[in-house]
C-alpha cells in the first residue's frame, strides 16, 4: 500500500476525518495527554496510520529522558492504536531541571553531540520496543559552530540507531531561506540515509521586518516546498510511511482543507506501493 496522508490533527479539521484522502493521523502528545481527557484522543475515528508527535525528549540534552514522559507518550500511544512515536532532533534544556531554551533548538553538529543524540535515542527506542521511533530535523535560530555539516550529522543519528526519520520539507526549506543552506541536498542526502520516513509539510511567511522566513504553519503551502516534496518521494519511494501537513492558526474554509488534503494525496499516486506498514 501507498503511504498515508493526512493531517496533525486539530479540533478545527477534526470535522473533515471523512474525507477520504486523509487515512494517516499525527496526535499532538500535549494536546491527547490533557489532564481532564477521559476517552482517547481520536474518539472513535479510524485511520490506517496512527503517529503521536512529541516536544520534549530533549534528545540531544546531557541526561535522558525522563521516565515519566516516556510513560506517558507510549501510554497515548497505545490508547489511540498509534504505530509511531516521533520527536526532534534536538534540545529543549541541557541539563535536566536547568533553565528551559524555551523552544525545541537544533543541537551542534559536534561528535560529542552525536555521541548523545544517539545514546539517548537507544535509549527511547528500547522503551518504546515495537514502536518506531522518528527524528525531525528543525530549522535553525542561528547555526552553531560544528565538525561537520548538518547532512553528515543526520545522517549519521540514522545509521547508528536506525530510528527513522521525521523529513520536514518546510524547515529545509527555511533554512535555505534563511541561511542558504541547499534544501535539496538535505532531502537527498538524509533520503539515502533513512531506512523509514515520514514527512511534515506547512506553510509559512517572509517576517517583512526581518526578512526570515517563519515556519508559522499559517498558510497555504509553497510551491518550493510540494517541489521538495516531490524530491523527497521520487528519491525515498518505499521508504515513505506517511505524510502530514502541519495548520495551527489562520485557518482555511472547509474546501481549503480537503484541496490540501487532497493534493498531498495525488503526489504519492505515482509512487511504488509501500510494504513498511499495513
Amino acid at each position: 500500500m501507498r503511504p498515508s496522508t493526512g493531517y496533525a490533527m486539530r479540533e478545527q479539521n477534526r470535522a473533515f476525518v471523512d474525507d477520504p484522502a486523509w487515512t494517516g493521523v499525527e496526535i499532538d502528545f500535549q494536546r491527547a495527554n490533557h489532564a481532564l481527557r477521559v476517552i482517547p484522543y481520536l474518539h472513535a475515528h479510524a485511520f490506517e496510520y496512527v503517529s503521536v508527535h512529541a516536544l520534549e525528549l530533549s534528545v540531544a540534552s546531557l541526561e535522558p529522558p525522563r521516565r515519566c514522559y516516556l510513560e506517558e507518550l507510549l501510554a497515548v500511544a497505545e490508547e489511540n492504536g498509534a504505530v509511531a512515536i516521533s520527536d526532534h532532533l534536538g534540545f529543549n534544556d541541557a541539563r535536566r531541571g536547568g533553565p528551559a531554551v524555551g523552544h525545541v533548538m537544533a543541537p551542534p553538529c559536534t561528535f560529542e553531540a552525536l555521541d548523545r543524540v544517539c545514546r539517548n535515542v537507544d535509549r527511547i527506542q528500547r522503551f518504546f520496543g515495537d514502536k518506531t521511533f522518528f527524528l525531525e530535523n528543525l530549522s535553525h535560530f542561528f547555526v552553531w559552530p560544528g565538525e561537520m555539516d548538518e547532512i553528515d550529522f543526520v545522517c549519521r543519528v540514522l545509521e547508528r540507531t536506525g530510528c527513522g526519520l521525521l523529513l520536514d520539507v518546510t524547515n529545509a526549506y527555511a533554512d535555505e531561506m534563511n541561511f542558504g543552506f541547499d534544501a535539496r541536498a538535505f532531502v537527498s542526502g538524509t533520503v539515502g540515509s533513512a531506512s523509514r520516513i515520514q514527512m511534515h509539510l506547512a506553510g509559512g511567511f517572509v517576517e517583512t521586518k526581518s526578512g526570515r522566513y517563519v515556519d508559522s504553519h499559517s498558510e497555504p503551502i509553497p510551491e518550493p516546498v510540494w517541489a521538495l516534496c516531490l524530491e523527497a518521494i521520487r528519491l525515498g519511494q518505499r521508504k515513505f510511511e506517511a505524510l502530514f501537513i502541519e495548520r495551527d492558526w489562520n485557518f482555511p474554509s472547509e474546501q481549503g482543507w480537503r484541496d490540501e488534503l487532497r493534493q498531498l494525496r495525488q503526489v504519492t499516486e505515482a509512487m511504488e506501493p509501500n510494504t513498511c506498514h499495513g
